[in-house]
């Protein structure tokens, strides 16, 4: 769930970033929180402000040897403060992110269970906000159940995922990372003329000021996908017409 797109936002002050997650062992798992919620200065419950930009200094600025102890720590402060606000799903969701960023230094079938765990705090936090993040919930439950192992090594199930892609879109029509995914999603269970049309519409969608970093790097990646589409469907256009006639017909004279 780490190639140049595991960075792929920096945190601000006013939306909770996005996170791009490769975990490598028997299985690759994309797991991203985008849409991010707006957060204000008048927000009544300003930790989740703290939090995100305590994510955002170990992610993006500790050295790789010491962010495991740094976001171990981090996780264990939000579940104190889970204690107190059990129901708060915005907390939730960050024991969700600290979860999966610590899994990406530690890959193995260990972090199966946390997996699983990160699932049940996703369903957790839409069943006290359906509409959590602007769908970014929905959006990382779809990767999950895409990337994950089916039974018997895990929860893995693409029905699940449409389903869960699905809710995403249907909150976020235009939003970069949801469209992205989606057609991501289409692409790699071969449903290839599907995935052009969402690459096309994240290749056209404006930059999202407030994730420029994300929004920009999605849109290259669209349309470098969608260039690999079109010389596909052109080299088996060009093969379909070379190949050889072997009816055995005699040419007309």
């Amino acid at each position: 769930m780490l190639r140049d797109d595991k960075k792929n936002c920096q945190m601000t002050t006013k939306r909770l970033p996005a996170k791009s997650l490769l975990v490598t062992y028997l299985f690759s798992i994309i797991f991203v929180l985008g849409f991010s919620q707006k957060i204000s200065a008048a927000h009544t419950f300003q930790d989740l402000e703290h939090i995100g930009q305590r994510w955002d200094e170990i992610t993006y600025h500790w050295p790789k040897k010491q962010r495991m102890a740094g976001l171990t720590e981090l996780l264990s402060d939000i579940q104190n403060l889970k204690q107190s606000n059990p129901e708060k799903p915005e907390l939730l969701v960050w024991e969700a992110i600290v979860l999966v960023s610590r899994a990406s230094l530690n890959p193995g079938l260990g972090i199966l269970g946390e997996l699983k765990y990160t699932r049940d705090l996703l369903l957790h936090a839409i069943e006290l906000d359906p509409e959590i993040m602007d769908g970014a919930a929905y959006l990382a439950l779809g990767c999950l159940y895409y990337k994950v192992p089916g039974w018997p090594l895990s929860f893995g199930n693409s029905e699940k995922a449409a389903h869960y892609f699905h809710k995403a879109l249907a909150l976020n029509p235009k939003g970069i990372e949801s469209n992205y995914y989606y057609a991501d999603y289409l692409r790699k269970i071969g449903k290839a003329q599907q995935s052009f049309r969402y690459y096309q519409k994240v290749a056209d969608l404006p930059l999202d000021p407030a994730q420029p970093y994300l929004s920009q790097r999605l849109k290259e990646k669209a349309r470098h996908k969608l260039t690999k589409l079109v010389a596909q469907v052109s080299t088996i256009v060009i093969k379909s017409m070379e190949k050889p006639d072997y009816s055995g017909a005699e040419p007309q004279r």
